[in-house]
């Protein structure tokens, strides 16, 4: 299992990084938006957990991006600090957008997050 965490808040990628490493998750933690979506092409995440709020390149524009390439059926979660619905989302369903989880995410939450994405996820034995 794979998790990429887009967000340029340093506390929220220590925590998820320190919580992959706990339960044996491999992740990748990006800063900038244009890492994020150059990430999200170069390699199959079971999960990507995006911060709508980076700076210069958000992830509204990730999102746009994504969609304009045709991508579909990511398990995309959404962290915000900013009051926003699903409904802000509509047009990003088919690319991926799952949930929008409030920040500052706390371990509680962040481990519901993952189990509930991750916990069907099976990969081919290589």
């Amino acid at each position: 299992m794979n998790l990429l965490t887009i967000d340029d808040n340093h506390d929220t990628t220590q925590a998820v990084s320190d919580y992959c490493m706990f339960h044996g998750i491999d992740s990748k933690e990006v800063n900038e938006g244009h890492k994020g979506l150059f990430e999200i092409q170069k390699q199959e995440y079971d999960l990507i957990l995006l911060d709508i709020s980076l700076p210069e390149y958000t992830g509204f524009d990730i999102l746009s991006q994504l969609k304009k390439q045709g991508v579909r059926y990511k398990r995309i979660v959404i962290l915000t600090a900013l009051n926003l619905k699903m409904d802000d989302f509509k047009d990003y369903t088919e690319v991926g957008v799952r949930e929008i989880v409030k920040k500052p995410i706390g371990l509680d939450r962040l481990d519901d997050v993952v189990k509930s994405y991750l916990m069907n996820v099976t990969h081919p034995i290589s």
